[in-house]
């Protein structure tokens, strides 16, 4: 579980720094952002999954990366929110910053395996 918790937070220093050029004392930001991303996947989007179930069907299960992307933002604003900071990201660019993230927790997961 720990370490798992440590992929997820490499993952997200690697979106803050090299996606989207956030630099300067960031770790403490990003291991509260690891565990505010755990708290809206663990409480949020259960229901938001079956909420949306419709739409997700009827775009074949594209709609979840949407919807983990939005969740992914509510996240980095509750995160701005807490820290008193402000950093001005497009829905494009928390898109991005998503599926850079996902795709480095999968590739780290793996090696870790």
């Amino acid at each position: 579980m720990l370490i798992r918790f440590l992929i997820h937070v490499v993952a997200l220093l690697f979106v803050f720094y090299v996606i989207w050029g956030i630099r300067g004392g960031i770790l403490w930001a990003v291991v509260l952002m690891a565990l505010i991303l755990g708290l809206v996947n663990a409480i949020i989007r259960p229901v938001l999954l079956i909420l949306t179930l419709p739409v997700t069907l009827l775009t074949l299960g594209l709609f979840v990366i949407i919807l983990n992307a939005l969740l992914f933002g509510l996240s980095f604003a509750v995160l701005q929110g807490l820290m008193n900071v402000h950093f001005a990201l497009g829905f494009g660019q928390i898109l991005i910053g998503y599926l850079i993230y996902a795709i480095v927790s999968f590739v780290l997961t793996q090696l870790v395996r």
